[in-house]
């Protein structure tokens, strides 16, 4: 049986994205007029231009962008008696074309490359308790906003320094995060400061895989469940560790570095359904896997400017017998206020390693040749802070095995990234 809950369309997203623009100058007036004002919106919009210079599938230019609106509502400074209660919708509309298509890779040269279409990303609710430490979430959901994220590997453009391609390429459409959620409920503790533990479970199969555009959220009994968990520390100057470590996808472009924040974590998820084995005919096995990922800030110097220096790494591994992937290793540094006199810019070098599955390597041939053992991914990026709205950024990436393709010569690949948020 089958449950339709909600079917937007195009029309539909930009009628709701219309009334958010709308509101939202009404609401930034109101927010100007009074500092505590329980609306908070944004707007940004994000645009990529990326040519694929060399090897890959072919040569060529793409440009394609992301359009985000979000509205979150603090009902803390409302009198309707719903203390420590968040209600949060998001909406994205993404246009363009493919840079993955031309460089032939498996990670993802861009994390904003999605199908055309508008959606409703994100709507949730949610409500903390046991004096504001610990907090219950229901809603439209995406993981990756608080699993298997790291603030300091935000600033690359590459997918796989997001969140970990061994999670990201699984299930049918992958887990609920972008550009497909679907619903959630999450529990988050905290039982003392730094100490944090977290879980979910959602639906098993976002959106619907016979037509991903739009907005659709179904509950069927066929799509099983998804569960994932997360324990970490993280050490942080403030109160944040009480809300959720990102709120939006966009706030992550925006605001893509916690100065003095280090962390380490580990976690694990699992598919409810099983899936059927690369080698044995009719033979199904359970979808899970684990990961652990972890930063640290070696060095800041705010005596004469603003600098530091951070690291992070990120590994993965998953059930080889189903996946595609058998493991993932990635990491780099980021290096705040490199250039004098600029110190809100951010510079950093990134390596993302895909290794293929033995079991899939064993049984499929791309292009009459198996695959070959892995991915590699090599980033180098530089963000140019302009102002408080305005962010420009270049990027250049070799992807050596594109694709795990062994018929493709190494891609490379060169791009600019622009940001305007309100």
């Amino acid at each position: 049986m089958i449950t339709q809950l909600a079917s937007l369309g195009k029309s539909g997203l930009l009628f709701t994205l219309i009334l958010f623009l709308q509101t939202a100058g009404i609401f930034a007036q109101q927010a100007e007029e009074n500092a505590a004002s329980p609306f908070e919106v944004s707007v940004s919009y994000t645009g990529d231009l990326f040519g694929n210079v060399a090897g890959g599938n072919e040569t060529g230019i793409r440009y394609f962008d992301n359009i985000d609106v979000n509205m979150q509502v603090n009902f803390d400074q409302l009198p309707l008696g719903l203390s420590g209660t968040t209600f949060y919708v998001y909406g994205i509309g993404n246009q363009g074309g493919s840079i993955s298509g031309l460089a032939g890779d498996l990670q993802g040269i861009s994390n904003i490359e999605a199908e055309n279409s508008w959606r409703i990303f994100e709507i949730w609710v949610q409500k903390k308790f046991f004096l504001a430490n610990s907090s219950i979430l229901l809603g439209l959901y995406d993981i990756n906003s608080e699993f298997n994220v790291l603030n300091s590997s935000l600033l690359f453009l590459n997918s796989s320094h997001g969140l970990d391609p061994t999670i990201a390429l699984s299930g049918v459409l992958g887990p609920s995060t972008f550009p497909y959620t679907s619903l959630a409920a999450r529990l988050k503790i905290n039982p003392f400061s730094g100490l944090y533990m977290q879980a979910a479970v959602l639906d098993g199969v976002p959106s619907d895989p016979g037509n991903t555009r739009g907005t659709k959220i179904y509950l069927r009994e066929r799509d099983g469940v998804f569960v994932i968990g997360e324990i970490g520390f993280q050490s942080l100057r403030d109160n944040s560790l009480q809300m959720r470590n990102r709120v939006t996808r966009l706030q992550n472009m925006l605001d893509p570095g916690v100065v003095g924040n280090n962390k380490i974590a580990i976690g694990g998820w699992f598919y409810g359904n099983e899936r059927s084995t690369w080698e044995v005919t009719g033979f199904r096995e359970q979808e899970f896997g684990f990961y652990a990922l972890g930063e640290y800030e070696i060095f800041s110097n705010t005596s004469t400017s603003p600098r530091s220096l951070r690291a992070f790494f990120r590994a993965g591994a998953v059930n080889p017998d189903i996946n595609m992937l058998n493991g993932f290793l990635g990491g780099g540094f980021v290096f705040d206020g490199l250039i004098p006199g600029r110190p809100g810019d951010q510079t950093g070098l990134a390596v993302a390693h895909a290794m293929a599955s033995p079991e899939y390597r064993s049984v499929t041939y791309l292009n009459s040749y198996k695959p070959e053992k892995a991915e590699t991914n090599i980033e180098f990026t530089h963000q140019f802070a302009l102002n408080d709205y305005v962010q420009v950024q270049g990027n250049a990436q070799y992807v050596l095995n594109p694709g795990l393709d062994a018929t493709l010569d190494d891609a490379v690949v060169v791009g600019a990234r622009l940001v305007i948020g309100f």
